[in-house]
């Protein structure tokens, strides 16, 4: 079964209305809750469940379905393996909850898309539980599970995800991060640059912005592009495609797909083959975690697209655009050239030598 994520995006998926009322004591309820939320370009994505806290009864179910174009997992208790790895994908108990044991959704994937877009879990036993997500462990939230019969909070009749003021805040926190990003330079002794961006950002605990530090970026041949991963709750990849070839982010049978996690391509690009950072993960963590940053020298002129692989369908793409180095004109032939080619010569003799300098045609 082919896992990856491919659908439209034009609005925010699954934006919903809570509903979750006041039921009559005695009788099981089934409410409903929404992982993530994002801006209507996907590219700002709020890193928390809606409501923060959520009051239920002995008996009830509570279903989780996403609230964006990211995936994610509704997970309680310690994980009985390391995460980071195949396991988290995998669903582990349910369907019911009393607090003593892991539960994990496994991947729930927004609506439209292939796979499980739903995850639903009934709490059998007073008591509150906190749960996060396993891929984005920034995001968290609380169950409170009452005794069977027990009124509800009145507030949660008339709760949306859409103007919690959690939700509201962090895309608009995320905009304003995303707005602000920009890529640097500094010259090298050979005469060349090395650009520097981020791969995504965030603040680990609201939101996360799914996109480059520059959609398009204009540097000369010879010069370098450095990416870093800035986001501490998000992983990505910076992935040139062989000929717009795709690469899978899963194997056929659901298992992370080493060729997308693993880099490739060496470092330096002529604007042919895969090349890929490998999966780039967020700061802090020690080393045999993986790279935190990803260099790249770029040695032919042209347009070059390139993106993340685990979240492209998101939008976070990028562009290098690769100018060639000014060149000599030729002489002979025109008096023109002639009289410009003697002047350059007799720059030449004056003070043992002329340098030339590269023109920055950078956009940042």
């Amino acid at each position: 079964m082919n896992l990856r994520v491919r659908f439209s995006i034009g609005t925010i998926l699954g934006v919903i209305f809570m509903g979750l009322g006041v039921v009559t004591a005695g009788a099981a309820a089934s409410l409903t809750a929404q992982a993530g939320g994002a801006s209507t370009d996907q590219g700002v994505q709020a890193a928390a469940f809606f409501p923060g806290t959520l009051t239920v009864n002995e008996g009830d179910t509570v279903t989780w379905a996403v609230g964006s174009g990211l995936v994610h997992t509704v997970t309680f208790g310690t994980p009985p393996f390391q995460p980071g790895g195949d396991q988290d994908f995998v669903p582990v108990g349910g369907p019911n909850y009393d607090g003593t044991t892991f539960v994990n959704s496994g991947i729930i994937f927004p609506a439209g898309a292939p796979g499980p877009t739903k995850f639903a879990l009934t709490f059998t036993k007073a008591g509150t539980y906190a749960y996060f997500c396993i891929l984005h462990q920034g995001m968290k939230a609380t169950v409170v599970v009452q005794a069977a019969g027990s009124a509800y909070p009145a507030a949660q009749a008339t709760y949306k995800a859409a103007t919690d003021p959690v939700m509201v805040a962090a895309l608009k926190d995320g905009a304003a991060a995303m707005a602000a990003t920009k890529a640097t330079s500094k010259a090298n002794g050979d005469g060349s640059k090395t650009y520097s961006m981020n791969a995504g950002t965030g603040d680990g605990k609201s939101y996360i912005v799914e996109r480059f530090g520059v959609g398009s970026l204009s540097i000369n041949v010879g010069d370098s592009v450095t990416w870093t991963e800035a986001d501490l709750n998000e992983a990505h990849t910076v992935s040139f495609l062989d000929n717009g070839k795709d690469v899978e982010i899963f194997t056929p049978d659901g298992k992370i797909n080493p060729v997308a996690f693993g880099p490739a391509g060496g470092p330096t690009y002529s604007g042919t083959g895969f090349t890929n950072s490998g999966l780039m993960v967020p700061p802090g963590l020690p080393p045999q975690a993986g790279p935190n940053t990803y260099t790249l020298k770029f040695t032919k002129a042209g347009k070059f697209d390139y993106e993340c692989l685990l979240h492209d369908d998101l939008g976070m793409k990028g562009t290098i655009n690769v100018g060639a180095l000014p060149q000599l004109p030729k002489t002979g032939g025109s008096p023109e050239l002639m009289v410009l080619g003697l002047g350059v010569a007799g720059l030449g003799l004056i003070g043992g030598g002329l340098a030339l300098r590269r023109r920055d045609v950078s956009g940042a």
